[in-house]
């Protein structure tokens, strides 16, 4: 089943009043907000971007999804979840507190902000997907409880599955603390000896308490370890490992699982934004220098996540590397594709349809 994926081209660098509008015009114009119905509680999910992150989906991007939904007298809240490493991001208060200083406000959205899986990541509904991996996932409450979804997703490379997109926006941001240990479990790090100092920053960042330093360098507890990677994410010394062919496969899947989860759950009530500008090596869970691997396109807008995230790998293609290419080149994100079109989450063939309001 091919289905129509339209992409509305701009930059960061021209005017957000015109940007703003002519991305109103795509939601309206492509009956994408023939979703949202009168009083829907919609949630409008979003990356407020870690602490430190400068890269991260503008505010003013999601200002004229907000619009639109208010247009529909409906009722917008943007909203994100909880992580698992230690961060601002952990908790609902921090990471409120954070949003506001990224720009995410009542005042500049016209919208209220909210954590939707509660104080600390553990507010969840458990929904029945019977999938090859999972006969169930968890889910954030406030995405289930929500009558309709806006997904804005920024497009990223990824150091775990090589493409952060529409699918991982979905499966890993919707999820709970809960359903993102299950998602990480499959992932687990191992210490370096020779490269490993014992500097013990590996330890402080650990969310599980899972690294102890032994015989002068750290050691993982692979039964305490949750494999969230956040060992990998801070050391510098290279020495943290992680067997990416073994398990990025399979994390992939999971991910891909989950948002099944949220999209038998919500189906026909979600509209996919996906933008490609401020496109950087990593995700936006990660401080980072404003180094662009790729140009601005613009964004991409569709009913469904897997021909959005096809479209990706398509769009960012130069010189024979895509985005994932360019980021991780070791990494091969194709299995959350080929798995989502496997199981029923959407298709991989697509109509591009370029628009120009």
């Amino acid at each position: 089943m091919t289905t129509d994926i339209h992409l509305l081209k701009f930059k960061t660098t021209d005017p957000v009043d015109d940007t703003q509008k002519r991305i109103m015009e795509l939601f309206n114009k492509t009956g994408l907000a023939n979703k949202i119905e009168k009083d829907d509680m919609t949630s409008v999910k979003v990356h407020f971007g870690e602490h430190g992150n400068t890269t991260y989906l503008p505010a003013h991007y999601v200002k004229p999804l907000v619009s639109v939904i208010k247009s529909k007298k409906a009722k917008p809240f943007v909203t994100d979840t909880n992580v698992l490493y230690k961060s601002r991001r952990d908790n609902a208060v921090d990471h409120l507190t954070l949003a506001n200083e990224h720009g995410f406000s009542l005042e500049t959205l016209g919208a209220p902000i909210l954590i939707a899986d509660g104080i600390v990541g553990h507010n969840d509904i458990p929904v029945q997907i019977n999938a090859p991996n999972n006969k169930e996932v968890y889910l954030a409450t406030e995405f289930i409880t929500s009558n309709s979804i806006v997904v804005a997703t920024h497009a990223t490379g990824h150091l775990v599955t090589g493409l952060g997109a529409t699918i991982k926006n979905l499966g890993m941001g919707m999820a709970s603390r809960k359903g993102k240990l299950i998602q990480h479990s499959v992932s687990k790090p191992t210490i370096s000896p020779q490269k490993c100092e014992a500097c013990g920053l590996c330890i402080k960042w650990c969310p599980t308490d899972a690294i102890s330093i032994n015989a002068n360098h750290a050691e993982i507890n692979n039964e305490k370890c949750i494999g969230c990677g956040e060992c990998l994410a801070i050391c510098r010394k290279d020495a943290v490992k992680f067997n990416w062919d073994a398990n990025s496969k399979f994390l992939q899947e999971q991910i891909v699982e989950h948002a099944l989860g949220i999209v038998k759950q919500k189906k026909g009530k979600i509209a996919y934004f996906s933008f490609l500008v401020n496109m950087t090596k990593d995700c936006d869970c990660l401080k980072q220098p404003k180094k662009f691997v790729l140009p601005d396109i613009g964004v991409l807008a569709g009913n469904d996540p897997v021909a959005i995230d096809q479209a990706i790998i398509d769009l960012t293609e130069k010189d024979g590397k895509n985005l994932a290419d360019l980021s991780y080149p070791t990494i091969d994100p194709t299995p959350q594709l080929e798995y989502g079109e496997k199981i029923g989450l959407g298709s991989r063939k697509y109509n591009l349809i370029h628009v120009d309001f």
